[in-house]
């Protein structure tokens, strides 16, 4: 019986698990959208596809559940009815479940004589029980196999008979009484351990499939039956069931009754059925292996009996009940957990051993002595001062199991005892395991002085390189080097290893286990030994680049002094920026040209850009600053002398002039200077790219500008002074306007106006005297503005004044009647000029006083 592998997970599997987007809308929609999510989740787990639910431990001892059989289970809520088939390795049990699916190719069959089911294994099938359930088959572990325990067979049998819906019991040819008392012994056991996990339960709810008093349905089939019923049994309906029933012991229950129809299997199981089945085929290529037979090739024999199995076993099916529901895949992935979970806890009751023997006191004495020459014969194995192969190691240690048997077999021969060549091989295996420790021990320190020889070999070979060397061809060679001893270092193991001749009478010994491969830390050995090295080699480089950087810096150095004192301009500073920078690599390369492969390393590149940052660009920044700040004084002592120049010849020009006069004056004044400036930037001129030549430039312009704005208002002042007699003219006719000036003349109170008429009194004024002519109208507009500003700045303050009081006057009287527009006309106490009603305003008379007097009375 083959054991398959699980399906993959269906395409679309999210929807089992997953959450929608429909949000408060889908409410309405909910039983549609469960229906659909179901159905999903049961297309889960494909028909046809068997999956572990159960595996045994290493020894065979116990059994733990699989996780990922159990998820499949609990995605799958659908009633499920098990037909639980069970029986001796070998029995055709898979064949069996395949024929009942319909599909040969289900569950694997295997050829071999060993046992190939492990476990517990699950399978969908598209079969439909009598309540309408899905029909699952569960395909287990065969019984009796070589090296497990009749104890790990009944937990088999209990997990199958306590979730089946109905048990299949298989076997092959025959029955008889030694196959009913297994069959006894088992079911037994079941019913032991169904009590007392039901007993440990009794504080929680005991689950249906332990509470019940009986088990499944249970049928035996007999395959491969070609023999004839009994006489007895002949022509009696369902004959193949009483022939089981001759078999069965009666068992005599807590009250003494005892009857002849009540056996322990019949109350045991709800119905007991015997089935028997043909052969399958009939030729022996297909009896050899059923799994190459296709349906249309076995034999009508077998194919009509195997119909009416399977309607025995649908007819009265139906799905376990837990929690007082129908099984489904989340109750069943339950149930099998409990009950594994049980085992493990040491529920399950354990018997004496049915098959357990005992050996003689004879054969004691004899297995004795045959230990003590086995032990005496291991001393002489592996002796020297070196440890031999793992072949010589075995053929010696087999050579010496063989003498000791055939020891053992002397000494018994003359005895009518069995000899018991296991329990030898035990006692042998325990003396072999402690020579096998001892001889671990020597080959441990064998290969670490193996290991240790070659680091050494390595270590003087890299040691005969001259430093520095080129990395590459540094590593190369120790990458090659090391790849040949790491070669011959695993060859040796590997040889050495070798286990030889196949052994028949015990363990073949191995190597011992290494806490680290030894080829992977000897290669991890030898790496270190050539990164170090290596690393001698890096500082050995780092060296000559350090000089290398040091033969730049000194160059940098030189060229910088030739510079030292001169002024230069951007066009000579980048000049002598280059030829700093070639005689700075130049020497930078000198120190490495004796060793060329030097400038294809990565120190090449990295110590050029070190050079290039802390070494040129820092100095070079720090001379340019020197250059800058010395261009800044420069040109600061130049403007200096040009402005003090400036003001002198600017104090000597001649005026009143006219305007155009002095602006002709100044430009010429202004050329002069700056042609001073120039004289300052160089015989060449090779300063006038700097900034701070133009920076110059600007502050002798704005000087000069701020002089020329001087110029011309000491120009206008001048002509100010001479046209007092014009602006003694337009005094006199302001005040003459300001005499004769009203309560409406507008002159003493709007600024604009009084302006406007100062101006055109000045105006006429100076058409009446001599200087109008030699001023142009501009200038006696400057003039007037001058003399407007200052010696009328009195007169124009006062009505501002007067501007700014009758403003807020009207301003008031405009807000109080408006204020009474708004106000509501009433009955007032008060009479029209504010004063009560009946009070006379005193120093005051008014026309018809004598009618006011008589409204008052």
């Amino acid at each position: 019986m083959g054991r398959p592998g699980l399906p993959p997970p269906p395409r679309g599997s999210w929807w089992c698990g997953g959450q929608g987007r429909g949000g408060s809308s889908m409410h309405r929609h909910l039983p549609v959208l469960i229906s659909f999510l179901a159905a999903r989740c049961v297309a889960e787990v494909q028909v046809n596809k068997p999956f572990q639910v159960v595996q045994p431990t290493a020894n065979h001892s116990s059994m733990v559940p699989v996780s990922k059989g159990l998820q499949m289970l609990m995605q799958h809520d659908a009633k499920i009815s098990v037909v639980s088939v069970v029986g001796p390795y070998h029995s055709g049990k898979s064949f069996l479940l395949n024929a009942l699916a319909g599909d040969t190719s289900v569950f694997q069959i295997g050829r071999r004589t060993s046992p190939e089911t492990m476990g517990i294994w699950m399978c969908r099938t598209d079969l439909k029980a009598s309540d309408g359930s899905e029909v699952w088959l569960m395909d287990s572990e065969g019984f009796f196999g070589p090296g497990v325990s009749e104890s790990y067979d009944a937990k088999i049998f209990t997990i199958a008979s306590l979730l089946g819906g109905h048990l299949v019991y298989n076997t092959v040819k025959i029955i008889d009484q030694q196959a009913v008392s297994l069959l006894e012994m088992l079911a037994r056991r079941a019913q032991l351990f169904r009590t007392r996990s039901s007993a440990e339960s009794a504080s929680a709810e005991a689950p249906e499939f332990l509470s019940v008093r009986t088990f499944p349905p249970l049928t035996w089939v007999v395959e491969d039956f070609v023999q004839e019923l009994p006489e007895q049994h002949k022509g009696v309906r369902d004959g193949a069931t009483a022939w089981l029933r001759s078999y069965l012991s009666k068992v005599n229950t807590s009250s003494g009754y005892q009857s002849d129809d009540e056996h322990f299997l019949s109350r045991l199981y709800s119905d007991l059925k015997v089935h028997t089945l043909f052969l399958p085929a009939t030729s022996k290529k297909h009896l050899q292996d059923l799994s190459s037979v296709r349906w249309d090739e076995l034999t009508n024999e077998f194919k009509g009996e195997l119909a009416d199995l399977k309607k025995h076993i649908l007819s009265r099916l139906e799905a376990r009940k837990f929690e007082g529901r129908s099984m489904r895949g989340p109750t069943l992935e339950r149930a099998l957990r409990f009950i594994v979970q049980a085992l493990q806890r040491g529920m399950f009751h354990e018997l004496p051993s049915l098959w357990a023997t005992w050996t003689t006191q004879v054969a004691d004495m004899s297995m004795q002595d045959a230990e003590t020459w086995f032990a005496s014969l291991l001393t002489g194995v592996d002796h020297g001062d070196d440890p031999v192969p793992v072949s010589t190691f075995n053929s010696k240690v087999e050579e010496s199991r063989e003498k000791t048997v055939e020891f053992y077999r002397e000494l018994l021969r003359d005895f009518d005892v069995q000899p018991d060549i296991a329990g030898l091989r035990d006692r042998m295996g325990n003396h072999f395991q402690q020579k096998l420790t001892l001889y671990h021990e020597r080959i441990l320190r064998w290969v670490g002085q193996l290991a240790g020889h070659a680091k050494d070999s390595i270590s003087r070979a890299l040691g005969a390189v001259e430093l520095p060397v080129d990395p590459d061809i540094l590593r190369r060679h120790g990458e090659n080097i090391t790849r040949t001893a790491v070669q011959d270092f695993s060859e040796t193991l590997q040889v050495f290893a070798q286990k030889g001749s196949p052994v028949t009478l015990g363990r073949a010994a191995q190597m011992p286990v290494f806490t680290q491969d030894p080829v992977s830390q000897l290669t991890s050995d030898l790496r270190a030994i050539l990164g170090s090295r290596e690393l001698e080699n890096e500082r050995e480089i780092a060296q000559f680049f350090k000089a290398a950087v040091a033969a730049a810096a000194e160059a940098v150095d030189n060229e910088l002094k030739l510079n030292t004192g001169k002024l230069l301009g951007k066009a000579r500073m980048k000049e002598m920026q280059g030829m700093v920078a070639v005689k700075c690599w130049q020497a930078f390369d000198e120190k490495l040209a004796k060793h060329r492969w030097m400038m294809t390393l990565a120190h090449y590149k990295t110590h050029k850009a070190l050079v290039q940052t802390e070494t040129y660009d820092a100095r070079m920044a720090r001379f340019a600053a020197g250059n800058e700040q010395k261009l800044t004084a420069h040109f600061r002592t130049a403007v200096e002398r040009c402005t003090s120049s400036y003001r002198a010849r600017k104090a000597n020009l001649a005026m009143p002039v006219s305007e155009e006069d002095l602006v002709a004056e100044h430009r010429q004044l202004a050329t002069s200077i700056r042609e001073l400036l120039d004289e300052q930037a160089g015989q060449s001129g090779d300063l006038k790219d700097t900034d701070n030549y133009r920076q110059a430039v600007r502050n002798l312009n704005a000087a000069m500008e701020e002089g020329s704005l001087q110029a011309a208002r000491k120009n206008v002042e001048l002509w100010k002074v001479h046209s007092d007699e014009a602006t003694s003219c337009a005094v006199r006719e302001n005040d003459a306007v300001m005499r004769h000036c009203g309560l409406l003349c507008l002159f003493n109170k709007v600024p604009q106006v009084h302006k406007s008429m100062s101006q055109k009194h000045l105006i006429q004024c100076f058409a009446r005297s001599g200087t109008a002519s030699r001023m142009s109208p501009a200038m006696q507009k400057q003039v007037f503005e001058n003399w407007y500003s200052k010696d009328l700045a009195h007169d124009a303050t006062t009505v501002w004044h007067t501007f700014y009081m009758n403003s807020a006057a009207v301003g008031l009287l405009i807000l109080v009647l408006c204020l009474a527009c708004n106000r509501r006309p009433a009955q007032a106490p008060y009479g029209g000029y504010g004063k009560p009603l009946g009070q006379p305003e005193v120093g005051r008379r008014f026309p018809g006083d004598g009618l006011y007097s008589g409204m008052r009375g």
